[in-house]
């Protein structure tokens, strides 16, 4: 499970790793990459999702596990980066509960940013939407009226109609 972005001097992948989040870089448009490594963005072995935003900032969502050992899929947050991934910034939490996982997203024309999760897919089998906007990633927290949060997109019943 990787991602990929463009920045100004080269294509950025990560990827899901073993031990986190790895990268590797090409500076001649994907013909080449550079060696993998660890990105040093703390992660879980778990899919995470960046994407690069209207503005020019990446917004990255990511697990953020309650001690350095834990890989509970818990506390899926959203940060930005204004200097292409070199930092990252505010930490918006959008689900604090465990067995959250696959985070993956799209940004409307007027800036509201949609990112949609599952929560316990073999048991509650749910999908949620979060809805938010840069300021409230960068604040930590609801600044805008633009955020809703664990809205229940749908939920798998098991049974066949």
């Amino acid at each position: 499970e990787h991602m990929i972005v463009q920045r100004e001097t080269d294509l950025w992948t990560l990827v899901r790793t073993s031990y986190g989040i790895g990268e590797s870089t090409s500076t001649d448009g994907g013909k080449t990459w550079s060696r993998g490594k660890p990105s040093g963005i703390p992660h879980i072995n778990s899919r995470f999702f960046i994407r690069r935003l209207d503005s020019g900032n990446l917004l990255l969502v990511r697990h953020v596990p309650k001690n350095e050992t834990s890989q509970a899929r818990q506390n899926i947050t959203a940060y930005l980066s204004d200097d292409d991934g070199k930092t990252w910034k505010g930490g918006l939490l959008l689900d604090d509960r465990e067995s959250i996982s696959y985070p993956d997203g799209i940004q409307s024309p007027e800036g509201t940013i949609y990112v949609t999760y599952d929560f316990s897919r073999t048991r509650g089998k749910e999908i949620l939407m979060a809805t938010f906007k840069e300021a409230d990633v960068l604040a930590g927290k609801p600044v805008t009226d633009s955020v809703r949060l664990r809205v229940l997109v749908n939920q798998a019943t098991g049974k066949r109609e």
